[in-house]
Order: structure tokens, then C-alpha cells, then sequence
């Protein structure tokens, strides 16, 4: 049996969006939102929430089957790479896993069942990693990448050519921020990502990643939409 370690990430300091993990969206923090959908997967075995900040670990107390586990200083900067608090979580785990799934509180729309289809990819295709992607919009598609050269428009990648609809254009993928599934292997190796790394398409309605004061207030309006 697959054992997998659901953590929730929810660090003090954030440089876009000041105290952005305990903003409130739909009357509740977003780190809230993260427990919610971890809670709500079945394919994880126990949940750990990650935070160097005692307001932030107060927030598992509200919910049965999350750990909250203080995380040194020296894990919470900015330049601390995101292994790091994984590899403490797994010091203080309570069983084997054999994989962690990291998923994020900037991604409010995430739900259990893309949990699961992450992990799914993940085991199913035999990779080492997984992530959920959206696609990209039409109008941020790589081709139409550009850079400014004395005022002149120029190819980021390549020449765009006659090539503007959508339907002229190789389907594009993007890591939306919300669900990461590392096996022990690929932690081993020093990388969450480690290649192979499998991929779940998750609904873009679903893959907003909040990191400014204007996501925020977009994603307050797409859930009072949702809840009429």
C-alpha cells in the first residue's frame, strides 16, 4: 500500500502579498482552504502544516488529523529552499511515506480530488515527481513572447509568424502552483521535481495561484459566484 504525506506549507514571511497565508478569502484564512482540500484527498495518509509562525500553527487545531510542526528560522527565509521543510516534516513524520504531496495555501481553489489525481499521475505513469498544470491562455503562449530591442518588438523564443489563433498553436502547458508529489527517491536526489515528472491538468477555473492584493479580491468574486 501506498503511504503519502500530505504538507502544508504556510511560512510568515511573504514579500507580494504581506501575511498573505492568513488572508481571508470566503471568511476563512487560505492556509484554511489548503488543510480543507488535504483533509478532503484519499490518498493521504496523514497531513503536517509547515510554519514558522504560532498564529499560522493555530490554525490546525481546528481540525482533526493535521499536525501542526513549528519550522526553524533558518527554513522560513526566502532563499530557503522548499526541501528543507520537507525534509524536517519527514524527521517528524509518524510513519514510512513514500511520497509527499506539498499542496499550497496560495491556490484556494484547489480540491481533494486533485490531490489525488496528482499523486495518481505519480504512481501511475512511474515517475519520479508530479505536479498539476493548466493550460496556458491563448494570448500567453510562448510564440507570442517578446522582448524590446531599441523599442522593437523581437521573438522571446521564435518567430510567431502568420501564426495567431488558437488553433494554429501547439497546446502549452504551465505548473499551477497548487499540488507537488515528490517520491522519497526524488527527495533523495535533492530535487521535489526530480524527471521523470508525471502531470495532472487541472481545470484552469481551479488554478489560480494568489500572490497580489488583486488576485485576492478575483478570487473573492469567483467564489461568491460560486456559492449563488
Amino acid at each position: 500500500m501506498v503511504r503519502v504525506l500530505g504538507i502544508v506549507p504556510a511560512r510568515s514571511g511573504s514579500k507580494r502579498l504581506v501575511g498573505k497565508n492568513l488572508r481571508t478569502l470566503a471568511g476563512k484564512p487560505l492556509v484554511c482552504h489548503a488543510i480543507e482540500a488535504a483533509l478532503a484527498a484519499k490518498s493521504l495518509e496523514g497531513v503536517i502544516l509547515s510554519s514558522d509562525a504560532p498564529d499560522l500553527l493555530a490554525c490546525a487545531d481546528a481540525y482533526a488529523g493535521v499536525r501542526a510542526l513549528e519550522r526553524p528560522a533558518e527554513l522560513s527565509t526566502d532563499e530557503a529552499p522548499a526541501i528543507g521543510y520537507v525534509l524536517h516534516a519527514l524527521q517528524h513524520c509518524r510513519f514510512t511515506p513514500d511520497a509527499v504531496a506539498i499542496i499550497q495555501p496560495s491556490s484556494p481553489f484547489t480540491q481533494g480530488e486533485d490531490i489525488d489525481a496528482t499523486v495518481e499521475a505519480l504512481f501511475a505513469l512511474g515517475a519520479l515527481s508530479s505536479a498539476s498544470v493548466c493550460e496556458v491562455r491563448h494570448d500567453l503562449h510562448p510564440s507570442k513572447f517578446k522582448v524590446l530591442d531599441q523599442g522593437m518588438l523581437k521573438p522571446y523564443f521564435e518567430e510567431e509568424g502568420n501564426r495567431r489563433a488558437h488553433h494554429e498553436l501547439r497546446t502549452a502547458y504551465v505548473r499551477n502552483g497548487s499540488v507537488y508529489v515528490s517520491t522519497i527517491a526524488a527527495i533523495k536526489c535533492g530535487n521535489l521535481l526530480e524527471e521523470p515528472c508525471a502531470a495532472y491538468l487541472m481545470p484552469n477555473e481551479r488554478s489560480l495561484d494568489i500572490n497580489s492584493v488583486q488576485d485576492l479580491r478575483f478570487a473573492e468574486f469567483l467564489m461568491q459566484n460560486q456559492q449563488r
